[in-house]
């Protein structure tokens, strides 16, 4: 099992987080949590079919090309026979800023790619699926990406910093605040964002504070909860516990545990 991220050319970084490749084999059913990140993504598969489904929802099917927006709380990916997958992860107003999306409508989804880039998704997937390297098919992406630069960067506005702002805060910055800075109305941040990123500015804000304390949680052996308590603006433990559950349906210390079994199992 293999899983490997690939920067972006320089000239993308403000938009794209990275390419990523994931491949492998699944002799048994195998189901992959994975808890919220903040980003959108743009992702072909070139390996067997698989399965995606959230909170005990009904398992969906997905695309072998898809475009997929902000999920708010943790999803489950099913896999099975030979895994093989290459995605561009976006800044979180990126694939609005490429395509002209209005994220709201992605939110917790995954759409077909055609719907978004019409004939162009099924003759990069062939080309994607032609590969014969990891870098072949990550340059096949980032070319693609190149050439929407000049649209991206056409559709840049102050939601892009009030975003770049939020992330500065891990997420820990009052929405009024974000607003003031700018020198905004608190009524028109919430409105374009929810166009541009799908959820409001508050609700961002809950993600990217997530984000930052899972990252600790996966990634520390031992904990000082009341120092984590006080970083992320918790109340108490209890707030910070059900905070976690909400976004990941499951408790800090049980997301240790599961994250360092995945870990394991993809280095192997």
């Amino acid at each position: 099992m293999r899983y490997q991220k690939f920067p972006p050319a320089a000239e993308l970084s403000p938009f794209v987080e990275c390419y990523f490749v994931w491949e492998g084999e699944a002799k048994a059913s195998l189901d992959v949590q994975s808890p919220p990140n903040g980003f959108n993504a743009m992702v072909f598969n070139y390996g067997d079919p698989y399965e995606a489904y959230q909170n005990g929802s009904q398992r969906m099917s997905v695309p072998k090309a898809f475009a997929s927006g902000l999920f708010t709380f943790n999803y489950h990916l099913v896999l099975r026979g030979t895994i093989g997958m290459v995605g561009v992860v976006f800044k979180p107003s990126s694939l609005h800023n490429f395509f002209g999306t209005r994220m709201s409508q992605l939110v917790n989804s995954r759409m077909a790619l055609e719907l978004l880039i019409h004939e162009k998704a099924e003759s990069l997937w062939s080309k994607v699926k032609s590969g014969r390297s990891d870098k072949e098919r990550v340059n096949l992406l980032e070319e693609y990406v190149q050439a929407q630069l000049p649209n991206a960067k056409e559709r840049l506005s102050v939601i892009d910093e009030a975003v770049e702002l939020i992330d500065h805060h891990k997420g820990s910055i009052p929405v009024e605040a974000v607003a003031d800075q700018l020198k905004i109305s608190t009524r028109y941040l919430e409105k374009k964002f929810l166009e541009k990123i799908g959820v409001s500015p508050k609700f961002y804000a809950r993600i990217k504070r997530f984000v930052n304390l899972s990252k600790e949680v996966a990634y520390n052996e031992k904990f000082d909860w009341q120092d984590i308590i006080f970083k992320y603006g918790f109340h108490d433990q209890s707030h910070l516990v059900k905070e976690f559950m909400e976004f990941n349906q499951m408790n800090p210390s049980d997301y240790h545990l599961k994250h360092n079994e995945l870990i394991r199992f993809v280095k192997r």
